[in-house]
């Protein structure tokens, strides 16, 4: 990649955050439904309507995210971190604790967003389940949902700060952050109203797993750690419970409900996350295999 490239790309990124934040700090009820680009390679914010938008910058995202890797275990391997390791520490505590925060944020609003949507139409819940079209999405979830995919490029950091501290990444930490991107950028794209039940359960665990991160940067020891395991698989087989609802009302609505491409992604994803956390609790939760007597 060139120097000029690499300059257009941070420009770009500086244009699409402060297209991002005008969005926000408008509020929940203002949020324009649904965004739109123009191309898919579309860099700035006269390429989308919200900024990030195009699907370009995802390759931008898991681009940086894994050379990010790569260079960080090969320097790693090279010099002495043990300096910048302790610096690493307090970056990776100041780090979880806002992303605590900001799943905090995040629960609070959409749990918010859920019972008014519920509560002001008529079809009341259902509606928090299945939009006809993007006239029907509420305004408020699609905000949330927004800032929700917002969060995930900066949880990319979590793999970058872990290699930086020469700390051991697994298929299934490397394969999570790089598909939630995807994932999350679907569900806008295509409007599966009911993701916001996912996205519920999601930010109340990273408000428990974030913190948690937090307190074992500073080395200490959590009992309880298992447990935010197991509130994780069963955020993954809410997300099968709940999508029951959805493709009835799919079935029953004339015109059906928008966001089937997107279910389709979430549902390869959620199943290789059920499967990948059940082999990783098992392997570290589960009890040691037993010796074979000679």
């Amino acid at each position: 990649m060139t120097s000029a490239a690499v300059k257009h790309i941070g420009q770009a990124f500086g244009s699409e955050c402060r297209l991002a934040w005008a969005l926000l700090v408008q509020g929940p009820q203002r949020m324009p439904v649904p965004w739109r680009w123009h191309r898919w390679s579309a860099l700035g914010a006269r390429g989308a309507s919200h900024g990030f938008a195009a699907p370009g910058w995802m390759l931008v995202f898991w681009a940086v995210y894994l050379a990010g890797i790569v260079g960080l275990r090969g320097v790693s391997r090279v010099l002495s971190f043990q300096r910048s390791r302790s610096l690493g520490r307090w970056v990776s505590v100041v780090h979880n604790l806002v992303l605590a925060g900001w799943s905090a944020i995040m629960f609070v609003g959409i749990v918010s967003a859920l019972l008014q949507t519920a509560a002001s139409r008529a079809d009341g819940v259902a509606a928090t389940f299945c939009s006809r079209d993007f006239g029907s999405f509420a305004p408020s979830v699609y905000y949330w949902l927004y800032m929700f995919y917002l969060s995930k490029p900066y949880e990319l950091l979590d793999t970058l700060l872990l290699t930086a501290r020469g700390k051991p990444l697994t298929a299934l930490h490397v394969w999570h952050h790089l598909s939630v991107v995807a994932e999350a950028w679907c569900w806008l794209q295509y409007g599966l109203t009911f993701a916001a039940y996912g996205m519920l359960f999601n930010t109340a665990v990273h408000m428990l797993m974030y913190s948690y991160f937090a307190y074992a940067s500073l080395g200490w020891r959590f009992p309880l750690k298992r447990y935010i395991t197991q509130f994780q698989i069963v955020q993954f087989v809410a997300s099968f419970v709940l999508t029951v609802p959805y493709l009835l009302l799919y079935a029953q609505r004339r015109h059906g409900c928008l966001g089937m491409p997107a279910l389709l992604v979430s549902t390869f994803c959620n199943a290789s996350y059920l499967a990948l956390f059940v082999q990783f609790y098992k392997r570290t939760y589960g009890p040691p295999p037993a010796r074979k007597v000679l």
